[in-house]
């Protein structure tokens, strides 16, 4: 027979387990926003989906046919940046730089992807699949965007269907963007979309009014 003081000992670590359990539940809810659900840890949202799909989009992505330009003037595989791609993504920068003046004239690009593919073809072995962009910048008056460029007959022209901007907080910023331009924008190339990682700035707070 057990004795009294060890049955008494083991209810009091059950009930001490019990309470913490209880305690941990109710710092913990689901909180629906916009079109989706965070997980709310003691009030703070978090975008437990978010992550879980960045983290298995990274894993098998594969951003071999996309070039990278930042500030830094590193490629995706970390060595410097030539002149050549450095003009190749002229086109594109300007672009965002018409596209809403007078404010989009200041736009700093912070970050450059660029997309394209050699379509074959028996008539014209040389033609060429449209080019695509994805810019992400900063201006002196507006929110920093996120923004898809392609490559039209008269030049590179911004998508108007492709533009984010502003901060994602509470959402986690590569799913939330990516997201948002493969449903405005389903013509965009998915590698392209896949390899997009914004920059730190989409995760801070608002900017104040």
């Amino acid at each position: 027979m057990t004795p009294l003081r060890v049955v008494r000992r083991r209810r009091t670590g059950l009930l001490a387990a019990l309470a913490a359990v209880l305690f941990l539940l109710g710092l913990l809810g689901w909180e629906p926003r916009d079109d989706a659900w965070l997980l709310s840890v003691g009030g703070r949202p978090l975008d437990v989906r978010g992550a879980a799909s960045v983290v298995w989009t990274n894993v098998w992505r594969d951003c071999a046919g996309v070039q990278r330009l930042d500030r830094a003037g590193r490629g995706h595989s970390g060595t410097a940046s030539s002149a050549e791609e450095q003009l190749a993504a002229h086109p594109a920068v300007e672009a965002l730089r018409a596209f809403s003046p007078p404010d989009s004239h200041s736009a700093r690009v912070l970050r450059l992807d660029a997309w394209s593919e050699t379509a074959l073809s028996s008539q014209d072995p040389k033609r060429s699949a449209p080019t695509w962009w994805v810019l992400q910048a900063a201006f002196d008056s507006l929110e920093p965007v996120v923004v898809l460029v392609r490559q039209a007959p008269g030049g590179a022209e911004v998508v108007p269907e492709g533009v984010w901007s502003g901060t994602t907080r509470p959402w986690e910023p590569a799913w939330r963007i990516r997201r948002f331009l493969e449903q405005r924008v389903p013509k965009a190339p998915t590698e392209l979309l896949a390899c997009l990682d914004p920059v730190p700035v989409f995760a801070q707070p608002p900017r104040p009014i």
